[in-house]
């Protein structure tokens, strides 16, 4: 497998990994409202789970750029750079959303 596939399914398996753990924890939060769903809507923070997956990544990446015992085999430089690209999509999708 290439350097280049390593790095984009590891970015893959990173950002699912964020977007999982992240719903799990709006599904719970949203689970313990009572509210009628549209007062919820409300003063919600706009997509959470995509806000918090872009932290995750952030946090993820200075892990690998400050924290990394060594380079994994090459594939850090690769995992951050894949890491900068998932970032950016996330953003130009938050963008995107004109709600």
């Amino acid at each position: 497998m290439s350097m280049k596939k390593v790095s984009a399914t590891l970015a893959a398996l990173l950002l699912l990994f964020a977007l999982t753990a992240s719903s799990a924890v709006v599904v719970q939060a949203q689970d313990r409202d009572d509210r009628p769903q549209a007062e919820r809507r409300e003063g919600r923070e706009e997509h959470p789970v995509i806000r918090q997956a872009i932290k995750q990544l952030q946090q993820t990446k200075y892990l690998l750029e400050h924290k990394a015992a060594h380079d994994f085999g090459g594939h850090r430089v690769q995992a951050i750079q894949s890491i900068d690209q998932a970032i950016e999509h996330l953003n130009q999708a938050l963008r995107a959303d004109k709600r």
